[in-house]
Parts: C-alpha cells; sequence; structure tokens
C-alpha cells in the first residue's frame, strides 16, 4: 500500500473515496464501448473509470491524517474475490452509465463491510448517498434511454483509496489493497 505522507498539503479541493477500478483490458473494452454510442459528449479517461464505494471528502478538504487513518482500516477489511456484470447503458441529466440489470449483492455487502469498519474506527464519511453501482461512461452528450449491452464482466481482486483532485481531472491513487477471504 502507497499513500501519501501525513505532512503533505493537500491544497485545494478533493474528493477522496474509494473504489474498484476494471482491469486494463476491461477498461478498453468499456472504452470501445463509449465510442460506439455515438452520443457526444466528453468521455471519461481509461485511467479514471470505476465504480465509486464510500467516500471520506466529496468537494472538501482532506483533513491531515485522513489517509493513513483510512489505510490503516482498509487493510482489515476481509473480502473474498467477486464477480460484477454491467449490461446496460444508460444517458441523461449530464453523462451516461455503465450499470448493471441484476443487483451486484457482493459490492453491496463488500461496501457495507467498508463503512462498517470506517465507523467502527471513527473514520468519518460521508452519508445520505443511496449506493447505485456504475461506471460513468462519459460528461455531457446526447440523452440515451437504458439499453441492453453485451455484458461487460471482471473479477474484482483489489479496491483502491483515490484522491480526486477537483478542477484538475487528476485521480491520484493513494492505497490499494486485495480483496482476501481471510
Amino acid at each position: 500500500m502507497s499513500s501519501v505522507p501525513a505532512s503533505d498539503p493537500r491544497p485545494g479541493l478533493h474528493s477522496l473515496f474509494f473504489a474498484i477500478r476494471p482491469p486494463q483490458e476491461k477498461a478498453r473494452e468499456i472504452m470501445d464501448l463509449t465510442a460506439s454510442l455515438s452520443l457526444g459528449g466528453t468521455p471519461v479517461r481509461v485511467h479514471r473509470l470505476h465504480i465509486s464505494l464510500l467516500a471520506l471528502v466529496w468537494k472538501g478538504v482532506v483533513p491531515d491524517g485522513l489517509v493513513e487513518e483510512a489505510a490503516d482500516v482498509a487493510q482489515s477489511v476481509v473480502m473474498p474475490p467477486m464477480h460484477v456484470i454491467f449490461d446496460r447503458a444508460v444517458g441523461g441529466a449530464g453523462s451516461a452509465l455503465l450499470r448493471p440489470s441484476e443487483p451486484l449483492d457482493a459490492l453491496r455487502m463488500f461496501r457495507e463491510r467498508l463503512g462498517f469498519a470506517m465507523k467502527s474506527a471513527g473514520v468519518d464519511f460521508v452519508t445520505g448517498q443511496r449506493f447505485s453501482p456504475h461506471v460513468t461512461l462519459l460528461y455531457g452528450g446526447q440523452p440515451m434511454p437504458e439499453k441492453e449491452i453485451d455484458p461487460i464482466t471482471w473479477v474484482v481482486d483489489e479496491f483502491v483509496l483515490i484522491d480526486s483532485h477537483i478542477g484538475l481531472t487528476h485521480h491520484e491513487t493513494v492505497g490499494r489493497w486485495p480483496l482476501k477471504a481471510k
């Protein structure tokens, strides 16, 4: 696990959140799908594709030591690798998304475990957001009714902590942990 030293100031606004990233070959498949939709807009860059899990800071300032606290807790979370399947694309109000048609129960359970571990350790996170697993494909573009696509599936075997530098379109991975059964 790599992290930024606590003394490293993080000026500006940030979103600090846990996420799942698709493997490179699946990320390329997602980029190909985005291009084939011909919706216009601005595609999300391949290195920024992710499924958001749990936000610790949303468009705010990252408190000193929060990255290290979250990393300590994250390494204690136990969850075996899981499959995710996305088989729907939809475009609307400013973005196009990749969505599952069936609930991703294992992913939901993992998010709950991560949130419980954070809360038990006294690490605050953003609450009140409904968890709706998706991958954002692009911003802007034309509306598109939900449509079935060839399934994009992969085995999730790790999760990451991302520091998104607001306004700079830069995602910095500040932590990475494998999923493990025990």
